[in-house]
């Protein structure tokens, strides 16, 4: 027989237990005391039962809430002989006070004073001691890795502005939306809203820093931009070394809460004493000192006796986040052999807000196989550090429904059932057909406006022309002109591609007619080989890199009828050949009628009158990068870069008498950048560049050797240019170019208590100049900061103000202001200067 209870009856008895539970605990409280009745602040009170603790505070004094009855209590603290008293708690609240006796061998060497630090930092000192040990127990293991990446976006929507309209029920009709189906497209659009990445992939280690991932098995599900997958080789969460590199993550290293001088950046303080598996582990709350990009808050657990991590969950917090706002580090520790403790489970948070969306990731990498001392075949380790097989990608769900160890949580098994059902449809013959003539069908906007295009899904390939509004265009010589362009692309399954775009319009003023074709093919992807050939009658500007005002100038310009082949291999790894070959035929625009609204803007001067000639050029440039580090995918390489300088050789030839050449000259140079990171004190890069005219014979004026003059306000890229050079310079002599920029990222204004919240960015920078003709010498410095904007959830903007100071050999002393834009590469993830 069924009983039953009725509500009232279960809602006064829940009401009872709890009073009665309430009334059951009881309350002990005391001191813990050394031989001369000194208090002990931070001692540690561990109850073996309950297998949990407490601590006394900073006058010896403790608080615990316990039921009756009888009771191990654990008592220690450091310089004193644990001990342990059996108590029997009984039914009313106690008193017990619990004296310590000092250790004879710490009573040799420490002088025990009443006032103690927080014995947090007595742990932390003695996992600092022996951080050496357990960074350098592991000299070789090979592992699996499970990987699950996820992302939920939540976009708000705009509330409308107003009282909500009521509805007029004389409005409603038969045809109503259904509800469930509303619900149904809901539910289906909030599923769209999870990307979803899994990885299955076998990691090789080699003391001391030395990896190599083998991805096996790779699944996505959606966009996977604003996943967070680590590359093992560039971001290791190793926190036994003074700095953790989060390359991709964070703008400058994290210092470690266990590093040589963590004390000078954390607080500590010791919140718990656990006891697990037999071993008492030690909850330390860790707080940063200074809110900074290099630091971090949480919590660390440590062991006690081994004196190792055994678990940690720590956060930063926007500060020197490159593209979240908050990113949570979980790490757990697992004891493989007595000693060796390794990573055993990874979990990492992150959070980015764009205006009224949220997206939030969560990845967790699972460890499995650990084999600890593998025998790894010679050479294995090298600059590839990350290899992805073809059959990693062709993996189906009963694979990872076999393979997952973290399981997915039910909004996630929703997500692959819809895209899975989905991803079939859009596969389909028949969806993809009805698709393609719905693109390919031109429509008025498309012909007037947008521009016309026709799409071949089976060939991956399509073809756009421009519309009749976009045919307008404007050149600095003549003013307006009136054209078509139009391009094709078509993709190969092994990620080679084609692409041609050609173009052809007329001058409004001077009734000429101009174009320029191309076709460019990636027929390498593995090796980035590529080549190209462009034809085509224009006007060129001498010094396309010349200040913008000059870009505007006539005299800036020649009219130019050329034909080029280019083409650009990686030889071996790191090392890249560029060659060019170029034929033109050169004239002045002194005929045309040049005159344009730019006169309006600008000082206009005349056209640059010479003789036409025809130009045989050559390029050949070599470049090399010590160490490339890259991944490899089934059909194309990914470069991620080296910590070694990139080397620079640049030959450009004119010939004479090939094809009617009329030109005569050899240019050299070197050059030599490198990007360094120095560590919290921030990014440097430098850029060194010396070369000269090896023959001159027949060299014309459009080919010299030229330095940019720089922008009024306007800051130039200042890896390549000058700040404060007041005009334009040309050589055919000895010149030595040098750059120098370093970004302090925060780590000199974040020491500045109230500038530290403008969340500003210090830098500064150098630039020389040396041309042997003239005996010309150049060199300004500037300094000045920066500011990052978010412009949305993973695009960044750099706003800077700088101020520069100039001097040279031929002029006085001079300062100004400059102002810089700059956003950040997503795909390289870095800023361009």
């Amino acid at each position: 027989m069924k009983s039953s209870t009725h509500p009232a009856f279960g809602f006064l008895g829940g009401i009872l237990i709890f009073v009665s539970s309430s009334v059951k605990a009881q309350s002990i409280s005391g001191r813990i005391v050394d031989e001369n009745n000194n208090p002990i602040p931070y001692a540690n009170i561990f109850i073996q039962e309950e297998n949990s603790g407490v601590s006394s505070n900073a006058g010896g004094e403790y608080f615990i809430t316990i039921d009756p009855g009888f009771y191990n209590f654990v008592v220690s603290s450091m310089g004193y002989k644990t001990q342990k008293f059996g108590i029997q708690v009984p039914d009313k609240p106690m008193k017990m006070d619990f004296q310590l006796t000092s250790s004879a061998i710490e009573l040799n060497e420490v002088e025990v004073k009443v006032k103690r630090r927080d014995p947090a930092y007595e742990i932390i000192q003695k996992v600092i001691e022996n951080k050496e040990k357990s960074r350098t127990t592991l000299n070789s293991a090979r592992t699996q890795i499970y990987l699950k990446a996820s992302e939920v976006v939540d976009r708000k929507k705009k509330k409308e502005a107003g009282p909500p309209k009521e509805e007029d029920p004389d409005e409603k009709k038969t045809g109503d939306i259904d509800p469930f189906e509303e619900a149904r497209k809901k539910e289906l659009a909030r599923l769209e809203q999870i990307n979803l990445v899994e990885m299955q992939l076998t990691l090789n280690y080699l003391y001391p820093d030395q990896y190599k991932e083998e991805r096996t098995a790779y699944k996505r599900y959606g966009a996977s931009a604003g996943l967070f997958i680590p590359v093992f080789s560039e971001t290791d969460f190793n926190f036994y070394y003074n700095l953790v590199h989060l390359k991709g993550i964070s703008e400058v290293p994290m210092i470690s809460p266990i590093s040589r001088t963590a004390i000078v950046s954390y607080k500590y303080k010791l919140e718990q004493t656990l006891k697990e598996e037999g071993k008492v582990v030690y909850k330390i709350k860790v707080s940063a000192r200074k809110a900074g990009d290099a630091t971090c808050n949480g919590f660390l657990f440590i062991n006690d006796s081994t004196w190792n991590i055994n678990r940690l969950e720590l956060t930063l917090h926007k500060g020197g986040l490159k593209f979240f706002d908050d990113f949570t580090i979980r790490q757990e520790y697992k004891e493989v052999e007595e000693g060796l403790w390794i990573p055993h489970r990874q979990e990492f948070d992150y959070v980015t807000k764009s205006g009224k969306s949220t997206f939030r990731g969560n990845t967790v990498l699972v460890y499995s196989q650990f084999e600890r001392n593998y025998a790894f075949p010679s050479k294995f380790f090298g600059n590839e550090v990350a290899v992805t097989t073809a059959e990693a990608y062709k993996k189906d769900s009963a694979f990872w429904n076999h393979t997952r160890p973290a399981p997915l949580t039910e909004d996630q098994y929703k997500m692959i059932r819809h895209r899975d059902s989905v991803e079939a449809v859009l596969n389909s013959k028949k969806y993809q057909d009805s698709i393609q003539a719905k693109f390919n069908r031109v429509t008025v906007g498309e012909v007037l406006y947008h521009g016309v295009g026709f799409r071949n899904y089976e060939n991956k390939s399509s073809f756009y022309i421009s519309g009749l509004l976009n045919i307008l265009d404007f050149a600095v010589v003549g003013g307006f002109r009136l054209g078509p362009h139009a391009s094709y692309f078509r993709k190969f399954e092994n990620e080679r591609w084609i692409a041609t775009r050609g173009s052809i319009n007329m001058g409004i003023k001077n009734n000429d007619l101009q174009g320029a074709s191309s076709i460019w093919a990636l027929y390498n992807p593995y090796r980035l080989a590529w080549g190209g050939l462009s034809v085509g009658r224009q006007f060129q500007s001498i010094n396309s890199f010349d200040a913008y005002l000059n870009q505007l100038s006539i005299s800036n310009y020649i009219l130019h009828d050329y034909v080029e082949v280019r083409h650009r291999k990686e030889l071996f790894n790191g090392f890249y050949i560029q060659t060019d070959a170029n034929f033109a035929d050169r004239s002045s625009v002194r005929g045309y009628d040049a005159t344009s609204p730019l006169q309006y803007i600008i000082d206009e001067d005349d056209p640059i009158d010479f003789r036409g000639y025809q130009a045989t050029i050559t390029h050949l440039n070599f470049s090399y990068t010590p160490f490339q580090k890259f991944m490899t995918e089934p059909n194309r390489k990914i470069v991620l870069g080296s910590k070694w300088p990139t080397f620079h050789f640049t030959h450009r030839k004119g010939w004479k008498d090939i094809f009617g050449s009329d030109v005569d000259f050899d240019y050299v140079e070197f050059m030599v950048d490198q990007k360094i990171p120095l560590g919290t004190l921030g990014t440097s890069k430098y850029t060194i560049q010396f070369g000269k005219f090896a023959n001159s014979k027949t060299l014309p004026f459009v080919d010299l050797k030229r330095f940019r003059q720089s922008d009024r306000y306007l800051m130039s890229a200042p890896m390549h240019s000058f700040q404060l050079l007041d005009t334009a310079l040309n050589t055919t002599d000895w010149f030595l170019e040098a750059h120098y920029m370093h970004h302090f990222n925060g780590a000199m204004i974040n020491n500045i208590p109230l500038v530290k919240k403008l969340k500003l960015r210090t830098v500064a920078g150098a630039g020389f100049m040396w041309i042997r003709e003239n005996n010309y010498r150049h060199q300004e410095v500037l300094g000045g900061v920066e500011r990052i904007f978010k412009v949305g959830p993973r695009r960044r903007l750099k706003l800077g103000l700088y101020g520069v100071v100039s001097e040279s050999n031929f002029s006085a002393p001079r300062a100004d202001w400059k102002v810089s834009i700059d956003l950040i590469d997503t795909w390289k993830r870095d800023w361009s200067y």
